[in-house]
């Protein structure tokens, strides 16, 4: 037992180097390795540092893609593969956002996504409602990216 963890983390290690040697390439190389590509994930990356907040809504974002592919086929999703991000308590790329309305829409979300996850029955009409609580706070509130906030509806159809 011991060898294979042992050698699980050797393997682990190993990955998390490769990917960062990697990706360690001069800016004037304009084509990409293939072990850069295998290190990339699917998330835009960002000149800035990205901000723990923006990484937790990026997540909710893909949890959304993906729960709006299931629902669509008529599948359940549940709180286990598809957690609530403490979006609220992380830190922002902007902390002047950190004020009384963006903690009301945050309560607003975490109420719409804990009822989306209580009551399997109407996950349709209950993930509407997470994702119009997100378009509500985007549009009125925290500028973001309501393009790609108003994709994750269910009766979106690629143009």
């Amino acid at each position: 037992m011991r060898k294979i963890l042992l050698a699980a983390l050797f393997v682990s290690v190993s990955a998390i180097i490769s990917c960062s040697e990697g990706s360690k390439k001069p800016d004037h190389e304009s084509a990409k390795s293939e072990n850069t590509e295998d290190c990339e994930t699917s998330t835009i990356k960002d000149p800035n540092e990205v901000k723990p907040m923006a990484l937790m809504m990026r997540t909710m974002a893909d949890y959304c893609d993906t729960m709006r592919l299931k629902i669509n086929k008529g599948e359940k999703v549940d709180s286990i593969a598809f957690p609530l991000m403490p979006f609220w308590s992380a830190e922002p790329t902007d902390s002047s956002v950190l004020e009384t309305l963006f903690f009301d829409n945050a309560i607003i979300i975490q109420n719409a996504w804990r009822k989306l996850m209580s009551s399997p029955e109407n996950q349709a009409a209950n993930y509407t409602a997470v994702v119009d609580a997100c378009v509500h706070c985007h549009s009125s509130y925290c500028s973001g990216p309501l393009r790609r906030i108003r994709k994750l509806k269910l009766d979106y159809k690629a143009e």
